[in-house]
């Protein structure tokens, strides 16, 4: 089974990019929080998201810790937009666990791709209750750039519950749920000549919330109030289809020795003015049982 030709060299120089990041992920350690229902561990030297379970019905999201995920934002240049910094190419300055349901994690003076090291701090504090996890984060932009988005938190790999399952993601449009499959097919919505993998860039309509959700059960992402700038809930299928007409997933963890694997990141789009804070708009998750009536919790 090969890539589908339409990705092209594109694909082949950024699975070189991706490589590169899951490269630089080695487990140091993890830190882990955990409790009846719920299990989540994280790097300890990246601070990277390398594991999370269903405890209750044995699903693990985020399966592969060394395609784990932190963060992203993008600080575009006077001369040129494209200026990303990746989590998973950073040391955090601090991931500790500062209580039996917290974890804190820090990255300061981040580097960017074409900016070289920014003056820049994100601190996120992770919390478990009850089943409910909670991601809290700031930013402190001392640098001389704007901010235009802060995507987190991110999963490298998301997995459905089985591979013969199947998962689609649902958000509010016109005020019904709209479901946009994302395995065992992954339709690709931005056009093959915007984008170097297949993706999905879904923004709810009113509340903001995404369900991840398989026929059994789902997982519920979203902002713990309606935040003052727009959020949107993004999918990458890398390193791409079988086939661009069935948009099929390839069910194997590799394909022509590239990795397999979904990317999920909440994206906040906050436009942030050089040398200013901004604190994000908690983001809440947690398993439910069924479909989509059993997502919301009081």
């Amino acid at each position: 089974m090969t890539i589908k030709a339409q990705f092209g060299a594109g694909v082949v120089a950024a699975a070189g990019v991706v490589l590169a990041l899951a490269g630089s992920r080695a487990n140091a350690g993890e830190v882990t929080l955990e409790d009846d229902s719920l299990r989540v561990s994280f790097d300890s030297d990246s601070g990277a998201l390398t594991r999370m379970e269903d405890k209750l019905s044995n699903w693990t999201v985020e399966r592969r810790p060394d395609l784990g995920a932190s963060f992203r934002l993008y600080a575009p240049l006077p001369n040129r937009r494209y200026n990303p910094v990746f989590g998973e190419r950073q040391h955090a300055a601090e991931v500790k666990k500062v209580s039996d349901d917290q974890v804190e994690l820090r990255w300061t003076n981040l580097i960017s791709e074409n900016g070289g090291v920014l003056p820049m701090s994100l601190t996120a504090e992770v919390t478990l209750s009850k089943g409910v996890l909670t991601f809290a984060a700031t930013l402190q932009n001392g640098s001389p750039l704007p901010v235009e988005t802060i995507e987190y938190p991110c999963f490298g790999d998301l997995n459905p519950p089985a591979r013969d399952s199947s998962l689609t993601a649902d958000t509010t449009k016109s005020g019904q749920l709209q479901p946009d499959e994302l395995y065992p097919h992954f339709h690709n919505e931005k056009g093959y000549w915007g984008v170097t993998y297949p993706t999905k860039m879904l923004e709810p309509q009113g509340r903001s919330f995404c369900l991840i959700q398989s026929p059994d059960e789902g997982l519920y992402a979203g902002t713990a109030h309606q935040p003052d700038y727009r959020v949107q809930y993004i999918f990458e299928q890398h390193p791409g289809v079988v086939s661009g007409v069935t948009a099929l997933v390839p069910p194997e963890d590799e394909i022509s020795g590239w990795p397999v694997y979904l990317d999920f990141r909440v994206c906040h789009f906050v436009f942030m003015r050089p040398h200013s804070t901004k604190i994000l708009d908690p983001v809440v998750l947690h398993f439910y049982r069924g479909e989509w009536h059993n997502a919301t919790r009081e």
